[in-house]
């Protein structure tokens, strides 16, 4: 994951996980790659660049969760309108 402070790569073990099948893709366009997971008390998101895991949160629906994945995306100078809606 990416130190912002001081703008090198911290060591980190998230990467992408192999089962992603209990996980929605909510938008896959490379490098970047996001999901959420219904955690049912909360969405689970994650943000994923070259399988590598760079952001993740929580919000309380769906919806807020492509909200909160689209503004990080926006943060690293991913055009929102160039994204694939995942399926």
């Amino acid at each position: 994951m990416m130190d912002l402070f001081s703008d090198s790569e911290a060591e980190t073990s998230a990467t992408l996980p192999e089962d992603t099948e209990q996980m929605t893709k909510l938008y896959d366009t490379e490098p970047y790659t996001a999901f959420t997971e219904d955690l049912e008390f909360m969405w689970r998101w994650t943000i994923y660049r070259d399988k590598k895991l760079v952001q993740e949160g929580c919000s309380l629906t769906l919806d807020a969760s492509r909200h909160a994945v689209n503004h990080v995306l926006a943060f690293f100078n991913v055009s929102t309108n160039q994204l694939r809606p995942g399926v």
